[in-house]
């Protein structure tokens, strides 16, 4: 669990585009998996196991923020925001990537950034393998367009 932390954090991280409200979802996350690892009875899919309830934390938030219709009001005015802005091409990806739907960017963030195999991904993110290949088909198509027209710029 422990070496798994860090990933944790950055993933929500990307996912929030809020470093406070990550950081808060982690810590719920750590003590979710605390008290539920009596049901990990496969150790070598821990890490899926972790991102799984991860990435269900976080569709909770956002199910409950959406109750209350002001999730994009905190997109307009963040609380928090990340303590150094990246500039030029980084910043770009980074915003193409926020553009992408959430599924997708999940998907592309644990396939790229944490090496998950399409089947793991299905798994943590609970889809279909199909539609787990299809986000991450449409989302790096997406990311190509959006860098082939950056060098055209």
């Amino acid at each position: 669990m422990h070496t798994h932390q860090g990933h944790i954090r950055a993933f929500l991280r990307r996912l929030c585009k809020n470093e406070a409200l990550a950081d808060d979802l982690a810590q719920e996350t750590f003590l979710r998996v605390y008290k539920r690892l009596d049901q990990l009875t496969d150790q070598s899919s821990q890490k899926a196991w972790i991102f799984q309830i991860t990435y269900r934390i976080f569709l909770d938030y956002i199910r409950k923020e959406n109750r209350r219709k002001n999730i994009d009001d905190q997109r307009q005015h963040p609380q928090d925001s990340t303590p150094a802005a990246p500039h030029g091409l980084k910043m770009d990806i980074e915003n193409a990537m926020n553009a992408l739907p959430q599924d997708q960017r999940a998907a592309i963030i644990l396939n790229i950034s944490y090496g998950f195999s399409h089947t793991e991904i299905a798994k943590t993110l609970n889809q279909p393998l199909g539609t787990t290949k299809s986000h991450i088909t449409r989302g790096k198509a997406t990311l190509r367009a959006f860098l082939n027209a950056y060098e055209k710029a």
